[in-house]
């Protein structure tokens, strides 16, 4: 893929992308809109040239804590049991990231913003990072190596599903699964992260590593990252009684199993057997192996 200098690079004599062309006369007409339309097709078109997946059907884990929202009102909900129960995935905003140095691409045009010295590269680099608010992104996992099951991965359990009060879904996705979000306005992209020891913040670095690489302390998750984008501004969604659009759920993400907390209330542990009732879900319950306390075991229910 082109590096974020090729992409972006609005100095250049020759070889400019027209519709980057277009955003920067449009910019300087001081008529945004054009720009921003203009923009958002670039990163389109640039995200079009991830690989599209196509291996074979793949099981990936999503860790989630059971989050209430508007408790002890009528529209009370847990998010990850209406994802259960329509066989849904939820993509997040990366600017909520634990980590704020990811997704590498909001931190470079972040950083050309604040170092460009030309009022036409700031307002550019701006509008791109608006841009940028239309991506999502869904961190999951992958069992990488023989006997190393990521869904008994005590750092997972404790950093990503609220030690151990939340769960483990297993989903299970397919070329088909991926190709079914693809349009002339949308798109949806897996990739698997690259860890590095060390990385340099450089105008060099592709469109794609700009969005998968994170460092090496990182590696315990063994993440698969879904990248989604929309031309259009992201849907406003409803969770129980307030609008959202810090996240989009996708359906048609088959559930395979689920895997529940040791800490998981007898409340929550209800609500989720009841979610896959009548359905080809395994559930099971994680808890300690008594041959080595060190170790997680996930136990049949």
């Amino acid at each position: 893929m082109r590096n974020l200098n090729d992409i972006f690079n609005i100095d250049r004599s020759e070889n400019i992308n027209w519709q980057l062309d277009v955003a920067v006369e449009s910019l300087m007409d001081g008529d945004s809109g054009p720009a921003y339309e203009h923009l958002t097709n670039l990163l389109y078109d640039e995200l079009s040239e991830i690989p599209i997946y196509e291996g074979p059907s793949m099981n990936l884990y999503r860790f989630a804590r059971l989050v209430v929202l508007n408790k002890g009102t009528d529209n009370e909900c847990k998010p990850i049991i209406n994802d259960i129960k329509n066989n849904c995935l939820t993509f997040g905003n990366p600017k909520n990231f634990n980590d704020p140095m990811d997704p590498i691409l909001r931190e470079w045009l972040n950083l050309r913003k604040k170092r460009s010295h030309i009022s036409r590269d700031k307002k550019l680099f701006k509008l791109l990072s608006n841009c940028i608010n239309n991506l999502r992104i869904c961190c999951l996992s992958k069992t990488k190596s023989k006997g190393d099951a990521v869904f008994l991965n005590p750092l997972m359990w404790s950093h990503y599903a609220e030690s151990h009060k939340g769960i483990c879904i297993q989903y299970e996705i397919t070329k088909d699964t991926l190709e079914a979000h693809n349009n002339d306005e949308h798109i949806l992209r897996i990739g698997s992260v690259k860890y590095r020891n060390r990385k340099a913040m450089s105008d060099y670095i592709t469109l794609d590593n700009a969005l998968l690489a994170k460092g090496e302390c990182w590696s315990y998750e063994q993440e698969e990252r879904l990248i989604y984008y929309c031309k259009n501004n992201i849907r406003t969604t409803r969770q129980g009684n307030k609008q959202n659009n810090e996240y989009i759920s996708l359906k048609g993400f088959k559930i395979t199993a689920i895997f529940l907390g040791y800490r998981i209330s007898a409340d929550d542990k209800k609500e989720v057997v009841e979610a896959v009732r009548g359905r080809n879900i395994d559930i099971y319950q994680v808890t300690f192996n008594d041959n080595d306390i060190t170790k997680l075991k996930a136990m049949k229910l």
